[in-house]
């Protein structure tokens, strides 16, 4: 009997039509796994930005049918990101992939998971946890999908500048990593979860949790930059990570 297909994982792309390389290793990707996998779970920003199913973009039109073509042989699962929570269920159908909550619990190869951006776990970023709680809100959403596609773009550039400016600031950077207090808090909610795979920090490493004196493995995703990439690989084995291109 062949051994059954792997799960991937992916996370942190920032693809946009400012990305050509990452976009092309995207593609690559998706192609290289076509037909050899079991799954395929994108943990948020997959997007540089995404302010509204109606994006006209190149990258987005690009990315739609790559991910349709590749949900032909397998299904595609997306948990949004602090750059794509406004990705729908417009968006979702052109890409043939199912949008699932901010925490997802998935069984595979005999373990629990829980899956998610990993966001919400860095409880030392007060601020920034103000502001998800804010955009994450379902009328701020309704009223920013109502404004002109143009002052939704610039709206998001705006923010990515502010963003981009706050992380070059030391203070920022220690604070805007996941703690050992949301790695509880998200446990507690889950009980049952014998590993935690997100994104989101940039910070790709294995950390392991204790938890109701069990052991916890925590697995961040690497994110994609400068022509690089990564993935991490779930099989009979384990968890396993890979860099791209391979």
């Amino acid at each position: 009997m062949p051994a059954p297909m792997p799960i991937l994982f992916i996370a942190d792309l920032h693809l946009s039509d400012h990305t050509p390389g990452l976009n092309a290793l995207f593609a690559r990707f998706l192609r290289d796994w076509q037909g050899k996998a079991a799954a395929l779970y994108i943990l948020g920003d997959l997007f540089d930005a995404w302010t509204g199913d109606d994006d006209d973009s190149a990258t987005a039109a690009q990315v739609a049918q790559q991910l349709a073509d590749f949900a032909a042989d397998a299904p595609v699962y997306f948990i949004a990101g602090n750059r794509d929570f406004l990705l729908g269920k417009r968006y979702a159908a052109q890409c043939r992939m199912t949008l699932l909550p901010e925490n997802q619990i998935v069984e595979y190869f005999g373990k629990t998971i829980l899956l998610t951006h990993g966001d919400e776990m860095c409880t030392d970023d007060v601020g920034y946890l103000r502001y998800r709680k804010i955009m994450r809100n379902k009328i701020v959403q309704k009223i920013l999908l109502s404004l002109p596609f143009r002052t939704r773009k610039n709206i998001a550039a705006k923010l990515r500048a502010a963003s981009r400016e706050r992380k070059r600031q030391p203070e920022n950077y220690a604070i805007a990593d996941v703690t050992e207090q949301g790695v509880q808090a998200a446990l507690a909610r889950h009980p049952h979860a014998q590993i935690i795979i997100h994104g989101h920090t940039h910070r790709p490493a294995h950390h392991v949790h204790t938890f109701c004196q069990r052991e916890i493995s925590r697995y961040v995703l690497q994110d994609w930059h400068d022509g690089k990439g990564g993935y991490l690989l779930l099989d009979e084995r384990g968890v396993h990570a890979h860099g791209l291109p391979e």
